[in-house]
């Protein structure tokens, strides 16, 4: 069972892989990017994340694109057609969310 809403930090990693297979350093670079820098996922917490992502079948491990084919120390990620799924729900939950947010008087 995944607990509903995602971690941050796990939407943030499924969202990062909707695009491209990437190894760990290069889901980092993504997710600060995608966050305009206010997400940074230590090497602890990422790779933690990761193990527990795969380990719930949203993800699973994809094999390095040909011009790295010779660093065997990357790991590559994909996601899964149930990750797929679950990351496009829940960006419907979380954009109803913000639009009852912003229909809000404050």
């Amino acid at each position: 069972m995944i607990d509903r809403p995602l971690k941050p930090q796990w939407f943030q990693i499924l969202l990062a892989l909707s695009t491209q297979d990437r190894h760990g350093y290069g889901i980092q670079r993504a997710v600060l990017e995608q966050t305009d820098g206010h997400m940074r996922l230590w090497p602890t917490m990422l790779y933690r994340s990761l193990s527990r992502i795969r380990e719930a079948g949203l993800i699973s491990k994809a094999d390095p694109p040909a011009e790295d084919l010779e660093d065997e120390r990357r790991q590559y990620y994909t996601l899964t057609k149930t990750g797929r799924a679950l990351l496009a729900e829940e960006a419907r939950l979380l954009a109803r969310w913000a639009d009852a947010a912003l229909g809000a008087e404050f």
